[in-house]
Protein backbone atom coordinates (compact mmCIF):
# COMPACT_ATOMS: atom_id res chain seq x y z
CA UNK A 1 0.00 0.00 0.00
CA UNK A 2 1.86 3.31 -1.28
CA UNK A 3 1.96 6.60 0.15
CA UNK A 4 0.29 7.69 -3.30
CA UNK A 5 -2.65 5.44 -2.69
CA UNK A 6 -3.29 6.02 1.03
CA UNK A 7 -3.36 10.03 0.34
CA UNK A 8 -5.39 9.59 -2.64
CA UNK A 9 -8.00 7.46 -0.30
CA UNK A 10 -8.55 10.39 2.42
CA UNK A 11 -8.69 12.94 -0.03
CA UNK A 12 -11.88 10.55 -1.74
CA UNK A 13 -13.23 10.13 1.99
CA UNK A 14 -12.64 13.52 3.03
CA UNK A 15 -14.98 14.53 0.09
CA UNK A 16 -17.95 12.20 0.46
CA UNK A 17 -17.78 13.29 4.24
CA UNK A 18 -17.52 16.80 3.16
CA UNK A 19 -21.04 15.99 0.91
CA UNK A 20 -23.02 14.43 3.35
CA UNK A 21 -22.43 16.84 6.39
CA UNK A 22 -23.47 19.85 3.00
CA UNK A 23 -26.58 17.39 2.51
CA UNK A 24 -27.37 16.65 6.36
CA UNK A 25 -26.94 20.92 7.15
CA UNK A 26 -29.22 21.50 4.15
CA UNK A 27 -31.91 19.39 4.76
CA UNK A 28 -31.91 20.72 8.50
CA UNK A 29 -32.11 24.05 7.35
CA UNK A 30 -35.04 23.37 5.13
CA UNK A 31 -36.72 21.16 8.12
CA UNK A 32 -36.16 23.67 10.72
CA UNK A 33 -36.66 26.88 9.08
CA UNK A 34 -39.23 26.11 6.68
CA UNK A 35 -41.73 23.96 8.26
CA UNK A 36 -44.82 23.64 6.30
CA UNK A 37 -48.00 21.79 7.63
CA UNK A 38 -50.49 23.02 5.35
CA UNK A 39 -51.04 19.63 3.07
CA UNK A 40 -54.31 17.88 3.86
CA UNK A 41 -53.03 14.77 3.45
CA UNK A 42 -50.41 15.29 6.73
CA UNK A 43 -52.93 16.69 8.21
CA UNK A 44 -55.06 13.01 8.01
CA UNK A 45 -51.45 10.51 7.94
CA UNK A 46 -50.99 12.70 11.59
CA UNK A 47 -54.37 12.08 12.88
CA UNK A 48 -54.06 8.56 12.03
CA UNK A 49 -50.57 8.03 13.96
CA UNK A 50 -52.33 9.81 16.71
CA UNK A 51 -55.17 7.27 16.75
CA UNK A 52 -52.77 4.48 16.48
CA UNK A 53 -51.24 6.05 19.48
CA UNK A 54 -54.01 7.40 21.72
CA UNK A 55 -57.12 4.93 20.29
CA UNK A 56 -54.80 1.85 19.64
CA UNK A 57 -57.27 1.86 16.40
CA UNK A 58 -56.17 2.52 12.88
CA UNK A 59 -58.79 5.64 11.82
CA UNK A 60 -58.48 9.17 10.78
CA UNK A 61 -61.98 9.88 12.38
CA UNK A 62 -60.95 13.43 15.07
CA UNK A 63 -63.42 12.11 17.44
CA UNK A 64 -65.50 9.15 18.82
CA UNK A 65 -65.92 6.46 17.75
CA UNK A 66 -62.91 6.23 15.50
CA UNK A 67 -64.09 3.87 12.80
CA UNK A 68 -61.26 2.24 11.24
CA UNK A 69 -60.32 3.43 7.92
CA UNK A 70 -58.61 1.79 4.61
CA UNK A 71 -57.83 5.64 2.94
CA UNK A 72 -54.23 5.38 3.45
CA UNK A 73 -51.66 2.91 3.24
CA UNK A 74 -50.11 2.24 6.81
CA UNK A 75 -46.40 2.39 5.79
CA UNK A 76 -46.46 6.33 6.82
CA UNK A 77 -48.76 6.71 9.50
CA UNK A 78 -46.89 4.07 11.69
CA UNK A 79 -43.62 6.14 10.85
CA UNK A 80 -45.33 8.80 12.05
CA UNK A 81 -46.37 6.89 15.14
CA UNK A 82 -43.11 5.33 16.03
CA UNK A 83 -41.36 8.97 15.92
CA UNK A 84 -44.47 10.48 18.17
CA UNK A 85 -44.20 7.78 20.57
CA UNK A 86 -40.78 8.56 21.66
CA UNK A 87 -40.53 12.20 20.94
CA UNK A 88 -44.26 13.05 21.90
CA UNK A 89 -47.37 12.99 20.37
CA UNK A 90 -48.16 15.39 17.50
CA UNK A 91 -44.27 16.43 17.31
CA UNK A 92 -43.89 17.62 13.77
CA UNK A 93 -40.14 18.66 14.42
CA UNK A 94 -38.69 15.66 15.30
CA UNK A 95 -40.72 14.03 12.35
CA UNK A 96 -39.05 16.73 9.89
CA UNK A 97 -35.10 15.97 11.71
CA UNK A 98 -36.40 12.00 10.88
CA UNK A 99 -36.86 13.42 7.17
CA UNK A 100 -34.22 14.81 7.02
CA UNK A 101 -31.93 11.81 7.76
CA UNK A 102 -33.50 9.71 6.21
CA UNK A 103 -32.95 12.18 2.92
CA UNK A 104 -28.80 12.05 3.69
CA UNK A 105 -29.42 8.33 3.59
CA UNK A 106 -30.86 8.65 0.06
CA UNK A 107 -28.00 10.85 -1.12
CA UNK A 108 -25.60 8.01 0.17
CA UNK A 109 -27.91 5.66 -1.82
CA UNK A 110 -28.17 7.61 -5.40
CA UNK A 111 -24.54 7.87 -5.09
CA UNK A 112 -23.88 3.81 -4.58
CA UNK A 113 -26.13 3.42 -7.56
CA UNK A 114 -24.36 5.92 -9.91
CA UNK A 115 -21.14 4.22 -8.17
CA UNK A 116 -22.51 0.63 -9.65
CA UNK A 117 -23.61 1.75 -12.94
CA UNK A 118 -20.34 3.18 -14.21
CA UNK A 119 -19.16 2.05 -16.93
CA UNK A 120 -15.65 1.25 -15.52
CA UNK A 121 -13.63 0.94 -12.41
CA UNK A 122 -11.26 3.89 -13.17
CA UNK A 123 -14.72 6.07 -13.15
CA UNK A 124 -16.67 4.64 -10.08
CA UNK A 125 -15.52 6.99 -7.69
CA UNK A 126 -16.14 10.10 -9.73
CA UNK A 127 -19.27 8.84 -10.59
CA UNK A 128 -20.38 8.64 -7.02
CA UNK A 129 -18.66 11.91 -6.05
CA UNK A 130 -20.98 13.53 -8.62
CA UNK A 131 -23.78 12.04 -7.83
CA UNK A 132 -23.56 12.63 -4.17
CA UNK A 133 -22.72 16.41 -4.74
CA UNK A 134 -25.52 16.45 -7.67
CA UNK A 135 -28.16 14.91 -4.58
CA UNK A 136 -26.94 16.72 -1.94
CA UNK A 137 -27.74 20.07 -3.34
CA UNK A 138 -31.02 19.15 -5.19
CA UNK A 139 -33.38 21.74 -3.67
CA UNK A 140 -36.47 19.71 -5.39
CA UNK A 141 -36.40 16.93 -3.12
CA UNK A 142 -35.05 18.26 -0.36
CA UNK A 143 -37.86 20.51 0.56
CA UNK A 144 -39.79 17.50 1.31
CA UNK A 145 -38.45 17.35 4.82
CA UNK A 146 -40.64 19.97 5.62
CA UNK A 147 -43.57 18.75 4.87
CA UNK A 148 -45.77 15.77 6.33
CA UNK A 149 -45.69 13.72 3.22
CA UNK A 150 -44.88 10.40 1.87
CA UNK A 151 -42.37 11.73 -0.71
CA UNK A 152 -38.95 11.78 1.54
CA UNK A 153 -39.55 7.81 2.64
CA UNK A 154 -40.95 6.88 -1.07
CA UNK A 155 -37.88 8.46 -2.25
CA UNK A 156 -35.52 6.01 0.12
CA UNK A 157 -36.94 3.15 -0.56
CA UNK A 158 -37.33 3.85 -4.47
CA UNK A 159 -33.63 4.14 -4.75
CA UNK A 160 -33.09 1.27 -2.35
CA UNK A 161 -35.18 -1.31 -4.50
CA UNK A 162 -32.96 -0.25 -7.43
CA UNK A 163 -29.73 -0.42 -5.91
CA UNK A 164 -30.62 -3.94 -4.95
CA UNK A 165 -32.18 -4.78 -8.13
CA UNK A 166 -28.60 -3.75 -9.66
CA UNK A 167 -26.87 -5.80 -7.39
CA UNK A 168 -28.85 -8.39 -8.64
CA UNK A 169 -28.26 -8.22 -11.88
CA UNK A 170 -24.57 -8.19 -10.73
CA UNK A 171 -24.40 -10.75 -8.94
CA UNK A 172 -21.95 -13.98 -10.17
CA UNK A 173 -23.76 -16.71 -8.42
CA UNK A 174 -27.52 -17.75 -8.55
CA UNK A 175 -27.81 -17.35 -4.74
CA UNK A 176 -26.73 -14.25 -4.08
CA UNK A 177 -28.99 -12.95 -7.68
CA UNK A 178 -31.87 -14.47 -5.82
CA UNK A 179 -31.12 -13.08 -2.37
CA UNK A 180 -30.98 -9.61 -3.90
CA UNK A 181 -33.73 -10.04 -6.01
CA UNK A 182 -35.70 -10.83 -2.78
CA UNK A 183 -34.35 -8.03 -1.09
CA UNK A 184 -35.87 -5.82 -3.94
CA UNK A 185 -38.97 -6.95 -3.65
CA UNK A 186 -39.07 -6.82 0.14
CA UNK A 187 -38.18 -3.05 -0.80
CA UNK A 188 -40.95 -2.73 -3.41
CA UNK A 189 -43.81 -3.87 -1.11
CA UNK A 190 -42.49 -1.68 1.14
CA UNK A 191 -42.57 1.67 -0.99
CA UNK A 192 -45.93 0.58 -2.00
CA UNK A 193 -47.37 0.42 1.80
CA UNK A 194 -45.74 4.34 1.79
CA UNK A 195 -47.24 5.15 -1.91
CA UNK A 196 -49.36 2.61 -3.93
CA UNK A 197 -47.94 4.45 -7.33
CA UNK A 198 -44.36 2.85 -6.07
CA UNK A 199 -45.61 -0.08 -7.73
CA UNK A 200 -44.67 1.33 -10.95
CA UNK A 201 -41.37 1.39 -10.01
CA UNK A 202 -41.68 -2.87 -9.07
CA UNK A 203 -43.10 -2.66 -12.23
CA UNK A 204 -40.10 -1.10 -14.02
CA UNK A 205 -37.64 -3.27 -12.38
CA UNK A 206 -39.55 -6.79 -13.45
CA UNK A 207 -39.96 -4.73 -17.02
CA UNK A 208 -36.12 -4.56 -17.28
CA UNK A 209 -35.51 -8.11 -15.60
CA UNK A 210 -37.69 -9.80 -18.70
CA UNK A 211 -36.56 -7.70 -21.29
CA UNK A 212 -32.97 -8.54 -20.12
CA UNK A 213 -33.64 -12.25 -20.28
CA UNK A 214 -35.11 -12.37 -23.72
CA UNK A 215 -32.00 -10.03 -24.77
CA UNK A 216 -29.71 -12.72 -23.41
CA UNK A 217 -31.93 -15.12 -25.23
CA UNK A 218 -31.33 -14.01 -28.25
CA UNK A 219 -28.07 -12.75 -27.83
CA UNK A 220 -25.90 -15.42 -26.67
CA UNK A 221 -25.70 -18.89 -28.49
CA UNK A 222 -24.92 -21.43 -25.71
CA UNK A 223 -27.91 -22.15 -23.42
CA UNK A 224 -30.34 -20.06 -24.49
CA UNK A 225 -33.15 -21.28 -22.42
CA UNK A 226 -31.00 -20.66 -19.23
CA UNK A 227 -31.76 -17.06 -19.99
CA UNK A 228 -35.42 -17.69 -19.63
CA UNK A 229 -35.43 -19.88 -16.85
CA UNK A 230 -33.27 -17.64 -14.76
CA UNK A 231 -35.30 -14.53 -15.65
CA UNK A 232 -38.60 -16.45 -14.69
CA UNK A 233 -37.13 -17.64 -10.85
CA UNK A 234 -35.91 -14.02 -10.34
CA UNK A 235 -39.25 -12.46 -11.25
CA UNK A 236 -41.29 -15.16 -9.28
CA UNK A 237 -38.90 -14.36 -6.39
CA UNK A 238 -39.39 -10.92 -6.57
CA UNK A 239 -43.00 -10.57 -7.40
CA UNK A 240 -43.38 -13.16 -4.79
CA UNK A 241 -41.73 -10.96 -2.36
CA UNK A 242 -43.47 -8.10 -3.08
CA UNK A 243 -46.74 -9.46 -2.61
CA UNK A 244 -45.53 -10.93 0.64
CA UNK A 245 -45.53 -7.40 2.30
CA UNK A 246 -49.29 -6.18 1.19
CA UNK A 247 -50.30 -9.73 2.69
CA UNK A 248 -50.96 -8.75 6.37
CA UNK A 249 -53.11 -5.12 5.16
CA UNK A 250 -54.87 -7.32 2.64
CA UNK A 251 -56.26 -9.93 5.03
CA UNK A 252 -56.86 -6.84 7.49
CA UNK A 253 -58.99 -5.16 4.94
CA UNK A 254 -60.98 -7.98 3.82
CA UNK A 255 -61.93 -8.97 7.80
CA UNK A 256 -62.89 -5.56 8.71
CA UNK A 257 -64.46 -4.04 5.14
CA UNK A 258 -65.42 -7.50 3.35
CA UNK A 259 -63.22 -6.07 0.22
CA UNK A 260 -60.29 -7.23 -1.45
CA UNK A 261 -58.23 -3.76 -0.82
CA UNK A 262 -54.46 -4.77 -1.06
CA UNK A 263 -53.34 -1.11 -2.06
CA UNK A 264 -55.35 2.46 -1.25
CA UNK A 265 -58.64 3.45 -2.74
CA UNK A 266 -57.98 5.59 -5.61
CA UNK A 267 -59.85 8.02 -4.57
CA UNK A 268 -59.39 8.01 -0.95
CA UNK A 269 -63.18 6.77 -0.31
CA UNK A 270 -64.56 4.09 2.26
CA UNK A 271 -66.03 1.26 0.81
CA UNK A 272 -69.72 1.88 -0.46
CA UNK A 273 -69.09 5.73 -0.31
CA UNK A 274 -70.02 7.81 -3.75
CA UNK A 275 -67.43 8.78 -6.34
CA UNK A 276 -68.24 11.41 -8.83
CA UNK A 277 -66.31 9.79 -11.36
CA UNK A 278 -68.62 11.45 -14.21
CA UNK A 279 -67.02 14.35 -12.87
CA UNK A 280 -63.95 13.01 -12.74
CA UNK A 281 -64.15 12.41 -16.43
CA UNK A 282 -65.36 15.46 -17.72
CA UNK A 283 -62.39 17.17 -15.58
CA UNK A 284 -59.64 14.57 -17.32
CA UNK A 285 -61.33 15.74 -20.82
CA UNK A 286 -59.67 19.61 -20.71
CA UNK A 287 -57.84 19.85 -17.39
CA UNK A 288 -54.09 19.82 -18.70
CA UNK A 289 -52.15 21.89 -15.95
CA UNK A 290 -52.35 22.47 -11.77
CA UNK A 291 -53.35 25.97 -11.42
CA UNK A 292 -57.24 24.76 -11.82
CA UNK A 293 -56.51 21.63 -9.96
CA UNK A 294 -57.52 23.37 -6.87
CA UNK A 295 -60.96 24.75 -8.15
CA UNK A 296 -61.87 22.07 -10.02
CA UNK A 297 -60.93 18.97 -7.67
CA UNK A 298 -59.94 20.35 -4.24
CA UNK A 299 -63.02 22.37 -4.05
CA UNK A 300 -65.68 19.72 -4.67
CA UNK A 301 -67.93 19.20 -1.92
CA UNK A 302 -66.14 21.99 -0.12
CA UNK A 303 -66.90 25.25 -1.74
CA UNK A 304 -69.05 26.16 -4.27
CA UNK A 305 -67.51 26.14 -7.97
CA UNK A 306 -68.82 28.42 -11.00
CA UNK A 307 -68.10 27.87 -14.22
CA UNK A 308 -66.48 31.00 -15.15
CA UNK A 309 -63.75 29.80 -12.37
CA UNK A 310 -62.49 27.34 -15.40
CA UNK A 311 -61.00 28.37 -18.77
CA UNK A 312 -62.65 28.09 -22.49
CA UNK A 313 -61.07 25.02 -23.03
CA UNK A 314 -63.00 23.29 -20.51
CA UNK A 315 -65.84 23.78 -23.56
CA UNK A 316 -66.51 23.01 -26.53
CA UNK A 317 -69.16 24.99 -27.16
CA UNK A 318 -71.48 27.97 -26.01
CA UNK A 319 -74.41 25.42 -25.24
CA UNK A 320 -72.10 23.01 -23.88
CA UNK A 321 -71.14 25.88 -21.37
CA UNK A 322 -74.62 26.59 -20.01
CA UNK A 323 -75.35 22.81 -19.86
CA UNK A 324 -72.39 22.52 -17.06
CA UNK A 325 -73.34 26.18 -15.46
CA UNK A 326 -77.23 24.72 -15.18
CA UNK A 327 -75.07 21.52 -13.63
CA UNK A 328 -73.20 23.49 -11.21
CA UNK A 329 -76.30 25.99 -10.34
CA UNK A 330 -77.40 22.66 -9.08
CA UNK A 331 -74.48 21.64 -6.81
CA UNK A 332 -74.17 25.04 -5.83
CA UNK A 333 -77.69 25.30 -4.76
CA UNK A 334 -78.89 21.95 -3.82
CA UNK A 335 -81.69 22.80 -1.08
CA UNK A 336 -82.61 26.10 -3.28
CA UNK A 337 -85.99 24.92 -4.73
CA UNK A 338 -87.46 24.36 -0.91
CA UNK A 339 -85.92 28.26 -0.35
CA UNK A 340 -87.52 29.56 -3.17
CA UNK A 341 -91.02 28.08 -2.72
CA UNK A 342 -90.70 29.19 0.75
CA UNK A 343 -90.20 32.67 -0.06
CA UNK A 344 -93.18 32.27 -2.68
CA UNK A 345 -95.45 31.38 -0.11
CA UNK A 346 -94.52 34.15 1.92
CA UNK A 347 -94.79 36.56 -0.50
CA UNK A 348 -98.03 35.50 -1.17
CA UNK A 349 -99.58 35.40 2.28
CA UNK A 350 -98.46 39.18 2.22
CA UNK A 351 -100.32 40.40 -1.21
CA UNK A 352 -103.19 38.24 0.65
CA UNK A 353 -103.06 40.76 3.61
CA UNK A 354 -104.64 44.63 4.10
CA UNK A 355 -102.14 46.47 5.34
CA UNK A 356 -102.17 49.75 6.15
CA UNK A 357 -100.17 52.71 4.37
CA UNK A 358 -97.70 52.69 7.86
CA UNK A 359 -97.27 48.63 7.34
CA UNK A 360 -96.25 49.11 4.10
CA UNK A 361 -93.85 51.18 4.90
CA UNK A 362 -92.50 48.95 7.39
CA UNK A 363 -92.69 46.31 4.70
CA UNK A 364 -90.37 48.81 2.40
CA UNK A 365 -87.78 49.52 5.52
CA UNK A 366 -87.44 45.21 6.17
CA UNK A 367 -85.84 44.82 2.03
CA UNK A 368 -83.52 46.95 3.54
CA UNK A 369 -81.96 45.34 6.25
CA UNK A 370 -82.03 41.57 3.94
CA UNK A 371 -78.67 42.96 2.05
CA UNK A 372 -77.12 42.71 4.92
CA UNK A 373 -78.31 38.71 5.30
CA UNK A 374 -75.51 37.11 3.13
CA UNK A 375 -73.37 36.67 6.07
CA UNK A 376 -76.35 34.35 7.10
CA UNK A 377 -76.85 32.85 3.90
CA UNK A 378 -73.48 31.78 3.87
CA UNK A 379 -73.42 28.88 5.28
CA UNK A 380 -76.21 27.72 3.01
CA UNK A 381 -74.48 28.13 -0.19
CA UNK A 382 -70.93 26.10 1.21
CA UNK A 383 -73.46 23.59 2.13
CA UNK A 384 -72.68 22.05 -1.45
CA UNK A 385 -73.25 18.48 -2.94
CA UNK A 386 -72.31 16.33 -5.74
CA UNK A 387 -75.03 14.61 -6.22
CA UNK A 388 -75.44 11.12 -8.48
CA UNK A 389 -77.75 12.85 -10.74
CA UNK A 390 -75.38 15.87 -11.24
CA UNK A 391 -72.56 13.47 -11.87
CA UNK A 392 -74.68 11.79 -14.50
CA UNK A 393 -74.94 15.19 -16.13
CA UNK A 394 -70.93 15.10 -15.63
CA UNK A 395 -70.83 11.86 -17.21
CA UNK A 396 -72.68 12.18 -19.71
CA UNK A 397 -70.94 15.66 -21.30
CA UNK A 398 -67.19 13.84 -20.76
CA UNK A 399 -68.44 11.46 -23.09
CA UNK A 400 -69.96 13.71 -25.28
CA UNK A 401 -66.11 15.45 -25.09
CA UNK A 402 -63.99 12.06 -25.63
CA UNK A 403 -66.36 11.24 -28.56
CA UNK A 404 -65.67 14.48 -29.48
CA UNK A 405 -61.93 14.55 -30.23
CA UNK A 406 -60.46 10.93 -29.07
CA UNK A 407 -57.09 12.21 -30.19
CA UNK A 408 -57.05 15.12 -27.90
CA UNK A 409 -58.01 12.61 -25.04
CA UNK A 410 -56.31 10.24 -25.70
CA UNK A 411 -53.13 11.60 -26.81
CA UNK A 412 -52.87 15.89 -26.80
CA UNK A 413 -54.22 15.78 -23.04
CA UNK A 414 -51.59 13.38 -21.34
CA UNK A 415 -48.99 14.94 -23.61
CA UNK A 416 -49.61 18.32 -22.49
CA UNK A 417 -49.54 17.09 -18.54
CA UNK A 418 -46.86 15.46 -18.86
CA UNK A 419 -45.02 18.56 -20.09
CA UNK A 420 -46.77 20.80 -17.13
CA UNK A 421 -45.75 17.65 -14.66
CA UNK A 422 -41.60 18.01 -15.92
CA UNK A 423 -41.14 21.70 -16.88
CA UNK A 424 -42.65 22.92 -13.28
CA UNK A 425 -40.78 24.91 -11.70
CA UNK A 426 -40.44 22.19 -8.94
CA UNK A 427 -41.03 25.14 -5.84
CA UNK A 428 -44.13 24.19 -4.28
CA UNK A 429 -44.22 24.36 -0.48
CA UNK A 430 -41.31 26.87 -1.42
CA UNK A 431 -42.09 30.39 0.34
CA UNK A 432 -41.90 31.34 -2.93
CA UNK A 433 -44.33 28.82 -4.79
CA UNK A 434 -45.73 29.87 -8.25
CA UNK A 435 -45.76 29.68 -11.57
CA UNK A 436 -43.22 31.74 -13.63
CA UNK A 437 -44.78 32.46 -16.71
CA UNK A 438 -46.84 34.83 -17.23
CA UNK A 439 -43.54 36.81 -16.23
CA UNK A 440 -46.09 40.16 -15.39
CA UNK A 441 -48.14 38.02 -12.59
CA UNK A 442 -44.89 37.29 -10.55
CA UNK A 443 -44.98 38.13 -7.25
CA UNK A 444 -42.54 41.08 -6.61
CA UNK A 445 -42.79 40.78 -2.47
CA UNK A 446 -41.75 37.01 -2.61
CA UNK A 447 -38.73 37.55 -4.77
CA UNK A 448 -40.85 35.10 -7.56
CA UNK A 449 -38.85 37.27 -10.26
CA UNK A 450 -35.33 36.10 -8.77
CA UNK A 451 -36.35 32.23 -7.31
CA UNK A 452 -39.22 31.18 -10.26
CA UNK A 453 -36.26 31.51 -12.85
CA UNK A 454 -33.47 29.56 -10.55
CA UNK A 455 -35.72 26.91 -10.44
CA UNK A 456 -36.80 26.64 -14.06
CA UNK A 457 -33.11 26.93 -15.12
CA UNK A 458 -32.44 24.31 -12.14
CA UNK A 459 -35.09 21.68 -13.82
CA UNK A 460 -33.96 22.21 -16.61
CA UNK A 461 -29.82 21.81 -15.78
CA UNK A 462 -30.82 17.81 -14.06
CA UNK A 463 -32.69 17.31 -17.40
CA UNK A 464 -30.14 18.32 -19.65
CA UNK A 465 -27.57 15.91 -17.70
CA UNK A 466 -29.59 12.86 -17.56
CA UNK A 467 -30.54 13.42 -21.01
CA UNK A 468 -26.72 14.05 -21.84
CA UNK A 469 -25.60 10.94 -19.24
CA UNK A 470 -28.48 8.34 -21.50
CA UNK A 471 -27.15 9.16 -24.40
CA UNK A 472 -23.71 8.44 -22.75
CA UNK A 473 -24.61 5.09 -21.34
CA UNK A 474 -26.33 3.64 -24.78
CA UNK A 475 -22.64 4.67 -26.79
CA UNK A 476 -20.91 3.45 -24.38
CA UNK A 477 -21.78 0.06 -26.17
CA UNK A 478 -21.80 -1.73 -23.23
CA UNK A 479 -24.62 -4.04 -22.40
CA UNK A 480 -25.07 -3.60 -18.62
CA UNK A 481 -24.66 -0.03 -19.14
CA UNK A 482 -27.96 0.35 -21.72
CA UNK A 483 -29.45 -2.16 -19.28
CA UNK A 484 -28.99 0.54 -16.75
CA UNK A 485 -30.56 2.98 -19.03
CA UNK A 486 -33.57 1.31 -20.08
CA UNK A 487 -33.95 0.72 -16.01
CA UNK A 488 -33.81 4.34 -15.33
CA UNK A 489 -35.73 4.79 -18.56
CA UNK A 490 -39.15 2.62 -17.33
CA UNK A 491 -38.98 4.17 -13.78
CA UNK A 492 -39.25 7.58 -14.93
CA UNK A 493 -41.25 7.08 -18.53
CA UNK A 494 -43.83 4.98 -16.40
CA UNK A 495 -44.49 6.71 -13.79
CA UNK A 496 -44.53 9.97 -15.69
CA UNK A 497 -46.66 8.29 -17.92
CA UNK A 498 -48.96 7.23 -15.55
CA UNK A 499 -49.09 10.66 -14.01
CA UNK A 500 -49.72 12.23 -17.24
CA UNK A 501 -53.33 10.40 -17.50
CA UNK A 502 -55.05 11.12 -14.31
CA UNK A 503 -57.63 14.58 -13.66
CA UNK A 504 -54.88 15.92 -11.08
CA UNK A 505 -51.38 16.63 -12.51
CA UNK A 506 -49.24 17.47 -9.58
CA UNK A 507 -45.92 18.38 -9.74
CA UNK A 508 -45.21 16.95 -6.55
CA UNK A 509 -45.80 13.58 -8.50
CA UNK A 510 -42.49 13.61 -10.07
CA UNK A 511 -39.96 14.83 -7.33
CA UNK A 512 -39.13 10.70 -7.29
CA UNK A 513 -37.88 11.07 -10.62
CA UNK A 514 -34.63 13.68 -9.22
CA UNK A 515 -32.60 10.55 -7.87
CA UNK A 516 -32.55 9.03 -11.18
CA UNK A 517 -31.74 11.59 -13.20
CA UNK A 518 -28.98 12.87 -11.00
CA UNK A 519 -27.85 8.72 -11.77
CA UNK A 520 -27.49 9.30 -15.30
CA UNK A 521 -26.45 13.23 -14.93
CA UNK A 522 -23.19 11.90 -12.96
CA UNK A 523 -21.99 9.82 -16.10
CA UNK A 524 -21.60 13.19 -17.79
CA UNK A 525 -19.31 14.50 -14.44
CA UNK A 526 -17.57 11.08 -14.33
CA UNK A 527 -16.78 11.26 -18.45
CA UNK A 528 -15.53 14.54 -18.41
CA UNK A 529 -13.14 14.59 -16.28
CA UNK A 530 -11.64 10.99 -17.73
CA UNK A 531 -11.01 10.21 -21.65
CA UNK A 532 -13.06 11.92 -24.42
CA UNK A 533 -13.61 8.64 -25.90
CA UNK A 534 -17.38 8.06 -25.05
CA UNK A 535 -17.85 11.77 -26.51
CA UNK A 536 -15.72 10.69 -29.90
CA UNK A 537 -18.24 8.60 -30.32
CA UNK A 538 -21.47 10.63 -30.56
Amino acid sequence: MSAEWIRVHRRKSAAYVLLLLIALGFRLFIALRLPNDDPDDGRIYSQIARNVLEQHVYSHATQPPYDPTLIRLPGYPLLLAAVYAVSGHGNNTAVRVVHAVIDTATCVLIALVAFEWAIDDERRHRSALVALALAAVCPFTAIYVATILTEVPTNFLAVAMVLAATLAFKATTRKRALVFWTVSGLLAGIAVLFRPDSGLFAAAIGGTLMLSAVVGWTRYSGSRFSWIRQGILSAAIFSLAFCLVLVPWTIRNRRLFHVFQPLAPAHAEMPGEFVPRGYLLWVRTWLEDERYVGPALWSLDMKPIHVSDFPAKAFDSPEERERVAALFEKYNHSSGEEEQSDEDQSSTDEDNQDESGDEENQEEEEPQEEPQEPEQAQPEEADVEMTPEIDAGFAQIGQERVAHSRLRYYVVLPLKRAKTLWFNTHSQYYPFDGELLPLEDLDYDIHQQYWLPLFAGLTGIYSLLGVIGGLLLWFSRSADARRWLLLAALLMFLRLGFFATIENPEPRYTVELFPFLIILGSTVGAALRGRASWLTRL
